[in-house]
């Protein structure tokens, strides 16, 4: 019975990490995405703005 438990603790903790992982490689590529945003012009944005 102890290592029935034993291994659903162990579970729970692995999902936790990989959980713990994954929100910290996704918030390195948002991070990264955020860097390599291009600059656009002012006249850009107003093209933009305006559809034309």
């Amino acid at each position: 019975m102890e290592l029935v438990n034993a291994l659903k603790e162990l579970e729970v903790m692995s999902k936790h990490i990989l959980n713990q992982k994954s929100q910290l490689n996704l918030k390195r590529t948002q991070e990264a995405q955020v860097k390599h945003v291009p600059q656009v012009s002012q006249t850009d944005r107003y093209e933009l703005y305006l559809g034309i």
